[in-house]
């Protein structure tokens, strides 16, 4: 059952070092295709020779899913504090300034706001031709 590929160059090894099988296969034998995940962990499922998925036994997916890295917490509990930061008072009040601002003031500011970026980048010698 299992069909030899000859995956793109932007096909990670690992997807070509997996074992495969054609969509074909998967929909006409989904029950073997099933015991070949459930043995070798994953699968790759290819159309017109090429790896278009993978099929990763339950196990797998918990195995990658499962656990959160350290960086990934902390970073997480970055972003709740810039939520946090974002619906203050403050925030809401401009952010409802803005949605309910006419053109004339959103432009208005938009040119505000690039004046002031460009005397910023003149100040830091930003200027350079």
């Amino acid at each position: 059952m299992t069909t030899e590929y000859r995956p793109s160059s932007s096909v990670s090894a690992r997807v070509r070092e997996l074992p495969s099988v054609t969509a074909t296969e998967l929909k006409n034998s989904t029950a073997d295709v099933f015991d070949q995940v459930a043995a070798r962990r994953a699968v790759a499922i290819t159309r017109h020779d090429k790896p278009r998925a993978v099929l990763l036994s339950v196990e797998a997916y918990e195995a990658l899913t499962g656990q959160e890295p350290e960086y990934l917490q902390g970073l997480m509990e970055k972003y709740r504090g810039m939520l946090d930061r974002m619906q203050g008072p403050e925030q809401r009040a401009a952010a409802e300034r803005a949605f309910s601002a006419t053109p004339a003031e959103l432009g208005a500011a938009a040119v505000a706001a690039a004046r002031r970026t460009a005397l910023e980048q003149q100040g830091k010698g930003g200027a350079r031709g």
